[in-house]
């Protein structure tokens, strides 16, 4: 089989060939001609994606001027002039990842092929285009849509390849790959002197290939001036037109059948601030020894919308005051919750006049219901700058330190606030959960050391507060909560003084940004050292068919820990946009020294707390549809009776269901408390207790067949619901409303009744 050799001088190489290792092995147990198209299918994919997940000028005089997005990555055979003295090259010395790459995996795919030969087949496929892909300098390009009367969206994109003397090989893979799979768009290849295309969309790909040398991308002003914002020669760049890209979309837009899905796009992007975007940029590569990343959002002044709520003022040391000198991990930046809270509130009511009132219901809905202003008294109350961090003298290591810090505004009123919001979503969550349930949830007080700390009563996490000297600190746990509000008192320790921290804030040469992260590398890579070595150690798999796994695919701990040092990122804002740099000692040393198995002990509490409420929503919706069907069989039961009635509906439930026999759970709504009724009871005795205990509140006495089929007839008593109701209307249909719809319907039908 033909195979990248040793080219790969880059440990990211290790994890894209991984993939390209999973994308063969898909296809093992599927046999017959669909799941040999499919497995052509799934190479041509990976194809297109390989290089697009990279993210340097390589081959921009090359890519059309007109492309909206860009995808640069130099090769692994010339990584540049920095990467000899690179932390990068030392690990990759250290370590078996040449190994794993250049006879580990293609023995891998070697033993795939004889398990399955269709497998194999999309191996050999994709073997043959990944090494160019990584070797030389490859270039992805997606050049817009173009939007044609009564025809199809045709896409234009491509893949270009230096491809040195893997061209002819990979030029006749791709056409052999292309004659197989038949795809339903033009898609090509072109060979020139130069390099290799994979050209889709295009009906004459060469011209396109031509016109694209005379204008390229890296003559357009707009690629120049975004490249100026970041670093010189990267090894892989990214770069996306924005504004070029809300172009196509608008043109799509203006097709569209509804003449007014423009119209409401166009004030979609005025509202959010969409406009304002222009282009953003990233590179990375070589920064001394470690490699550095450098990114750039172009959206100039004025800004509106979501875009407004990005300031140029710096983060206040009374924030990094707060974050203890020992923190291994930490980050701080500012976010006005309320000013966004506005934003969404306006992008909603222009997509959907009335879902604008209705958000408005829902915030004076728990308002009314819970004492507190939202806007003014909660997020009102918090300060706009925000900070976390983990301290494993203050939670142990793991994710058990982790902790969340606002400076707030109005402490007193924020507490106070936050105390009714405790007792209101509680009271939601009651309303939800079965009468009989033996499930109790409250909020619990802990007084220490004169803080009074909040936390919810749950088994395995505790998710805690406390409102202390100005700042509100959020844990998982009490003693975390506790232990961090006091070490945010004291002087003289707080990362300010971490000389770790000084000095690479030092480095990354932003003494006052907007924003920052720091992760203290030789401190947290002790502790996942072990976790990486049991991960890595599941190529061991393959020893047990046959294929001799590396050994080490990590180096020595000694030898790593020399190359480790901390890491971290900083970004500011001007005029012009965003802008962002990031330190690392190598790609992926912040993945390889973050404990892995610290996530595993929490997957289980976060599954829970994610499917505990999916599991309630689940159980809602079946209560919701089984109560409209409820409501349905009482729709179909009242028009019978009006037609034996001269059209009258009958006066009352009970009445109903004694003339026409309906069973008493029709009348039982499984989303409130309604119980089942005693049993031995008579007709007459069933009658009245329907009329004094359905779950179903009943409209239609006095109301004829001929009133018009949007005349409300029944609804469900509001009892431990909030989102909405069911309703009945005279024609027999169901609608669900949600709830300040439902109230604004019923009180025109019996104004102010609509708790019976």
């Amino acid at each position: 089989m033909m195979f990248w050799g040793a080219f790969s001088e880059d440990s990211a190489s290790a994890n894209r060939l991984q993939e390209v290792q999973d994308g063969g092995m898909m296809r093992i147990y599927h046999n017959g001609s669909e799941a040999m198209m499919l497995s052509r299918l799934t190479a041509l994919t990976l194809i297109l994606l390989v290089p697009a997940t990279a993210s340097a000028q390589a081959l921009a005089d090359k890519v059309p001027g007109d492309s909206l997005v860009y995808v640069g990555w130099r090769g692994a055979a010339d990584l540049g002039p920095g990467y000899d003295q690179s932390n990068l090259k030392a690990v990759l010395d250290d370590s078996d990842v040449r190994q794993f790459i250049d006879q580990f995996i293609p023995a891998v795919m070697d033993r795939i092929a004889q398990l399955n030969p269709q497998a194999g087949e999309v191996g050999k496929i994709v073997s043959t285009i990944g090494k160019p892909s990584w070797r030389h300098p490859t270039a992805f390009f997606f050049a817009g849509v173009e939007m044609g009367q009564n025809q199809p969206p045709m896409p234009h994109l491509g893949l270009l390849w230096q491809g040195g003397v893997d061209a002819n090989a990979l030029a006749q893979q791709l056409d052999q790959l292309i004659t197989q799979v038949s795809p339903p768009i033009p898609v090509k290849v072109v060979r020139t002197p130069q390099l290799v295309a994979l050209m889709v969309g295009y009906d004459n790909p060469e011209a396109a290939l031509a016109a694209a040398a005379n204008k390229p991308l890296a003559n357009d002003d707009h690629f120049k001036a975004a490249l100026s914002h970041v670093m010189k020669d990267p090894v892989a760049a990214f770069y996306l037109d924005y504004q070029r890209l809300l172009e196509t979309m608008e043109s799509a837009m203006k097709m569209a059948p509804d003449p007014k899905a423009a119209e409401t796009w166009s004030k979609l992007r005025t509202t959010t601030g969409l406009n304002d975007l222009k282009r953003i940029v990233a590179a990375s590569g070589f920064d001394g020894k470690d490699w550095g990343t450098t990114a750039f959002v172009e959206i100039p002044e004025p800004r509106h919308g979501f875009f407004k709520l990005i300031t140029n003022q710096p983060i206040g040391d009374d924030i990094l005051n707060a974050i203890p000198k020992t923190a291994t991990t930490a980050g701080a930046g500012r976010a006005d919750l309320s000013s966004l809270l506005d934003t969404i509130r306006s992008s909603i009511e222009v997509t959907d006049a009335q879902a604008g009132k209705d958000f408005d219901a829902f915030i004076d809905d728990i308002t009314r219901q819970s004492g507190v202003n939202i806007r003014k008294d909660l997020l009102g109350s918090l300060g706009n700058q925000w900070a976390y961090f983990t301290d494993p003298s203050i939670g142990g290591k793991g994710l058990a330190s982790i902790t969340l810090v606002n400076r707030l505004k109005d402490p007193a009123r924020f507490e106070e606030s936050l105390s009714k919001i405790e007792d209101f979503a509680l009271a939601q969550i009651a309303k939800q959960l079965p009468p009989d349930a033996p499930i109790t949830l409250a909020f619990h007080i802990a007084k220490v050391d004169g803080m009074t700390i909040h936390y919810l009563g749950v088994p395995i996490l505790a998710p805690s507060w406390v409102v202390h000297d100005g700042n509100l600190y959020v844990t998982a746990f009490p003693q975390v909560a506790a232990a961090a509000a006091r070490r945010g008192n004291m002087n003289g320790s707080s990362i300010l003084q971490n000389s770790a921290f000084a000095a690479l804030r030092q480095r990354l040469g932003q003494a006052s940004p907007v924003s920052f992260s720091f992760m203290d590398l030789p401190k947290t890579a002790p502790d996942a050292y072990g976790s990486w070595l049991v991960i890595m150690r599941l190529a061991g798999f393959a020893d047990v068919f046959g294929v001799k796994s590396p050994p080490m695919l990590l180096p020595e701990f000694g030898k790593l820990m020399a190359h480790l040092a901390p890491a971290g990122s900083v970004s500011w804002v001007d005029a012009e946009g965003v802008h962002v740099r990031a330190i690392e000692p190598f790609p992926g040393s912040m993945m390889i020294a973050s404990d892995p198995s610290v996530s595993a002990v929490y997957t289980y509490p976060v599954l829970l707390s994610i499917m505990l409420p999916a599991l309630n929503r689940a159980r809602e919706q079946a209560n919701r549809i089984k109560s409209a069907n409820n409501l349905r069989q009482i729709g179909i039961g009242a028009i019978m009776y009006a037609n034996n009635h001269n059209g009258k509906f009958p006066a009352d439930l009970g009445t109903m269901a004694k003339e026409e026999d309906l069973v008493a759970e029709v009348f039982l709504n499984p989303r409130s408390a309604t119980g089942p009724p005693p049993p031995g009871l008579g007709h007459d005795q069933l009658s009245e207790w329907i009329d004094e205990h359905s779950g179903y509140a009943w409209l239609g006495a006095g109301k004829n067949v001929s009133a018009g089929a949007d005349i409300l007839l029944a609804y469900e008593k509001p009892e431990r619901v909030s989102e909405g109701l069911n309703v009945l209307y005279a024609d027999g249909h169901v609608d669900f409303l949600p709830m300040p719809e439902a109230r604004r319907e019923i009180d025109k039908a019996r104004p102010g009744r609509i708790g019976q």
